[in-house]
């Protein structure tokens, strides 16, 4: 599943949101608000590239005046990717809101045959012949708030588990996240660059259905 989403970034070749190095820094860059385009032809937002050719779980929705990207599958892992090249000591604060309607049945990330999440934002950082190293933030089933465990695809992809089953569905929760802290505290390293933000919620494993809602990712520097 990891190489899925490590195969977008050789695919990205749309939006970038890097910074020239000769211009000022803004404070805060989006990644994406969903409210610009879709690409009506192939369901996905602009800019975002799929690991697959199976798109079918992804829609842009409207809500109370607000668009958002809904993602809703039973068996599906596809993953969707931008290609944003960071500096992480520039901008080592990540923020977004999801949503979780449906959590994927007897799913726990920690084992390879059960490896689904009901959300999942994905840091991937630069890595040479695909050596990415991963920062893969869950709404997890089953694992409990605050804990973090190896995938069981890839010992480079840390996943950080941020909300679970004792969260409440079906409503919008703020994310705020630290990925300067967090990959100097996983990998004992300071960060290359960031070279994509994928998004997936996914239950080939567990077979069951899976809905979850994103919107307004974005990175900023330290207040």
């Amino acid at each position: 599943m990891l190489c899925l989403v490590l195969f977008v970034i050789n695919s990205l070749i749309g939006y970038n949101v890097n910074a020239h190095e000769n211009q000022q820094y803004p404070v805060l860059k989006i990644i994406d608000t969903f409210t610009n385009c879709t690409e009506v032809t192939n369901r996905l937002p602009c800019g975002w590239h799929a690991t697959q050719s199976d798109v079918s779980m992804f829609s842009i929705e409207n809500e109370d005046a607000n668009w958002f990207l809904k993602v809703r599958t039973k068996g599906g892992n596809t993953a969707i990717g931008k290609k944003c090249k960071l500096k992480v000591s520039q901008y080592p604060v990540l923020s977004w809101r999801w949503r979780v309607h449906k959590l994927p049945d007897g799913a726990k990330e920690s084992e390879k045959d059960s490896s689904d999440s009901g959300a999942g934002i994905y840091v991937i950082f630069h890595g040479v012949f695909k050596m990415n190293r991963v920062l893969k933030y869950v709404w997890s089933n089953s694992l409990p708030k605050g804990i973090t465990v190896n995938s069981p695809y890839n010992v480079r992809t840390k996943i950080i588990v941020l909300r679970n089953n004792m969260d409440r569905l079906g409503e919008w929760v703020w994310e705020e996240v630290n990925i300067l802290d967090d990959f100097r505290e996983n990998f004992n390293d300071d960060p290359p660059r960031v070279e994509c933000i994928a998004i997936m919620s996914d239950s080939d494993n567990t077979q069951s259905l899976v809905e979850a809602d994103y919107d307004d990712i974005r990175i900023r520097m330290l207040q």
